[in-house]
């Protein structure tokens, strides 16, 4: 079972880019591409580091440490489509607020 979950608001979100933050308990990188919100665990599923860490490239996420990308959008990882892909989580706005939706 899963619960929305308030994360932010989005006046507090940076306009271009990604956050990194903790939600639930849950360490998560929330970044807006093209007017849309995502979501996803912010763990390297590669090597559990903080992908957080690294860069964006449009949808494209980078893991600093062994520079393993990842679309944000399908979650899959760039060079190896069928490695595997980030923990994905939905993400609604609902008031000007931004919400996870996230296991309970």
């Amino acid at each position: 079972m899963a619960k929305w979950i308030d994360a932010c608001s989005e006046s507090e979100f940076p306009a271009h880019g990604k956050t990194c933050m903790e939600v639930a308990g849950i360490a998560l990188v929330l970044c807006k591409i093209d007017g849309t919100y995502f979501a996803a665990a912010n763990i390297c599923p590669h090597a559990g580091m903080p992908l957080g860490d690294g860069d964006m490239n449009g949808p494209v996420i980078t893991c600093p440490y062994h520079g393993y990308a990842y679309h944000m959008k399908t979650g899959c990882n760039i060079d190896d489509p069928h490695d595997m892909p980030l923990i994905r989580f939905p993400v609604r706005c609902a008031d000007g607020r931004i919400e996870v939706e996230l296991p309970t």
